[in-house]
């Protein structure tokens, strides 16, 4: 990384901690902007499911029929498959524009599905309990010093003993070489060992890629299958 780059990334960390509500506004604004133009076509963006979610519904990981929620939705494709393999679902993502987007997307599938605008960052969210939850790439894009926010209101969302599988990009690639959130596979377990930990046991921590569409490269991460622990509350 170049000394600009350095520089740059120690700047808009200094920006975060000391103006937290204002980055975090900028940010859930860039995402509306985004995800309201009708051209945006990032990578992670395809029909293709995960294969460790895939795991997760053959293994009987996620209970077959049961409610799932799928936290940063984006356009819903998680969403919408989950919901042909017969599971209701609760797509939430901060962005009313992605929000506007799912529905619309969603509205003649005739299935057991919702979509919602939710903050994953605002401490006093509230959101139905479920079984199942799946991350396939927002908390690695929420600045540091919101995620233990996030941990909590996922505990709290989370029945106990239900099971979160999050994934999460490690951004370890040339792609993402200015990227301020970038850690390696270590760095990246025990960052989230030391976030979650006071909720979830992790049951398995594995190299992964978060799929991406046929002409982009797949981004290097890790899954981390949780459990939710029976004797953390989160409030």
């Amino acid at each position: 990384m170049s000394l600009g780059s350095k520089l740059a990334n120690q700047l808009q960390g200094a920006v975060e901690s000391f103006f937290p509500d204002w980055s975090h506004r900028r940010q859930r604004a860039k995402w509306e902007r985004q995800w309201a133009n009708p051209e945006y076509n990032p990578f992670w963006k395809t029909e293709e499911p995960q294969k460790e979610l895939i795991e997760a519904i053959n293994s009987g990981w996620f209970p077959k029929g049961q409610l799932v929620i799928d936290v940063g939705c984006g356009k819903g494709e998680v969403s919408r498959w989950l919901a042909e393999q017969a599971f209701p679902v609760l797509g939430i993502d901060y962005s009313t524009a992605a929000i506007e987007n799912c529905r619309r997307l969603s509205a003649d599938q005739g299935k057991a599905i919702e979509f919602e605008v939710a903050d994953l960052c605002d401490k006093d969210l509230r959101l139905p309990t479920a079984p199942s939850l799946i991350d396939r790439g927002c908390f690695h894009r929420i600045p540091d010093n919101f995620r233990p926010t996030y941990a909590r209101n996922l505990a709290r969302a989370t029945a106990s003993g239900g099971h979160f599988l999050l994934l999460c990009g490690t951004f370890q690639h040339p792609r993402f070489k200015n990227y301020r959130g970038a850690r390696s596979e270590p760095e990246l377990k025990e960052h989230i060992s030391s976030t979650f930990g006071p909720y979830f046991s992790i049951e398995r921590a594995e190299p992964a890629v978060i799929t991406a569409n046929q002409e982009q490269e797949a981004m290097p991460a890790i899954a981390f299958w949780m459990v939710r622990k029976t004797d953390a509350p989160a409030d």
